[in-house]
Formats: C-alpha cells, structure tokens, sequence
C-alpha cells in the first residue's frame, strides 16, 4: 500500500515538473517535489532500525533537493553559475549516499572498476569533443567516477544481501546513474537540450530518487 500512494505521488510531482518546465515556477515545482522526496526519506529513516549511516544516507536527499531547484533555475535563466552549484551540490549528496552504505557494507576494491570505467568513458568522449564541458572537464570525470561508484556500491550490496530493500536500492541507483548520463548530454552534448532529454532526465532522477529513499527502511 505504501509503495501504490508513493508511486502516485510521484507521478503527480513528475507531471506537475514537467508540466512547469520553462515557466517562472518551474524552480517552485522543483522545490516542493525535492521536499516530498526528502520528508519521505526521513519519515523511512525514522522507521528503520537506525543503523549506523541513516542519518548520513537520509541528508544526501536534501543535498539533492537544493542542487535540482539550483538546475531549474539555471534552466530558466540559464546562469552558468547555478548549473555549476547545483551539480556541486549534487555531488555533495552522491557523498553522502556513499558514506551511507558504507556503514553497511564496503564493496571490495574490484567495484571500482565499473567507476573507472565510465569515468574513461567520458574521458574519450570529452577528447573526441562528442561532449564539451570546458574548464568543468577535470570535475565532470570525479562526478561521473563518484555517481558510478554508487552504482557499483548498491550492485556489491544486492549481491550480498539480495532482499527487498536492496532491490529498491539497486533500481533506484540505476536510474539516478541514468539521469545523470542523460544529464550530460544535456548540458553538454553537441546538440544541446531537447524536450526529449529533458523529459527523460527527469522521469529517471525521480524515479530514482524515489526507490532509494524507500530502501531506507528496509536497509538500515
């Protein structure tokens, strides 16, 4: 039951982002949806057993919330600066998500080949001029190393503990590390922004961001 009424709020957050996007309370609907996403990850962190990392784990959404209201204003009024302070920010939270589940299981040192290579990947694409980042190159690889590795993370977790709570993890992984793979060709791909893309972009960062704040409970 309370996965039904999660998964029609968020259908009910997406439509009402997409349906704002390019208007002036755009960023608005980007606030509220990062704060439905937020309350319900700490209301999941209050029903879990409070195992070390929650805490950690559960502010990584706030970070989140701030660095997609920083993209929709940038989006709007298109400010190099909020771009380059939502990502940031967004960085932040992948950090924090990080040191979460590492409280409940470290993934040996082989994971870390999934994260080398997408950052090689965006290496060779950034080299090839398929995607142009500027000055923001050097950071665009860290961040693509980063959001891999909580792919990879989640993945080693599943293996180790295939229940529920790790499924929703894994899938919610998944689709954020897709957002952002489409993020990138949408801010800095050769054919700049689509409505496409767009749409894309933030069905999967929501459906994302949704499965991983309901993992909460079960995980931690």
């Amino acid at each position: 039951m309370g996965l039904a009424v999660s998964a029609g709020v968020y259908l009910v957050l997406a439509a009402s982002v997409l349906a704002l996007r390019g208007r002036p309370a755009y960023p608005a609907a980007k606030a509220a949806a990062g704060i439905a996403f937020t309350v319900l990850a700490v209301l999941c962190a209050l029903q879990s057993g409070g195992a070390a990392g929650v805490r950690i784990f559960t502010a990584g959404f706030a970070l989140c919330a701030a660095g997609d209201v920083a993209l929709g204003v940038y989006n709007l009024y298109g400010r190099s600066a909020w771009m380059a302070g939502g990502t940031g920010v967004f960085f932040c939270g992948h950090l924090c998500f990080l040191a979460g589940l590492w409280h409940l299981h470290a993934a040996a040192p082989a994971w870390l080949l999934l994260p080398l290579a997408a950052a090689a990947s965006l290496a060779v694409l950034l080299r090839r001029g398929v995607v142009r980042m500027g000055r923001l190159a050097p950071f665009g690889v860290v961040y693509c190393f980063a959001v891999s590795t909580l792919l990879a993370q989640s993945l080693s977790l599943l293996l180790s503990r295939p229940d529920f709570a790790a499924v929703l993890l894994c899938a919610g992984a998944a689709l954020f590390w897709t957002s952002d793979f489409i993020l990138l060709f949408l801010y800095f791909g050769r054919r700049g922004k689509t409505p496409a893309l767009h749409i894309a972009n933030l069905v999967t960062y929501y459906g994302g961001i949704l499965l991983m704040a309901l993992s909460i409970r079960g995980l931690f």
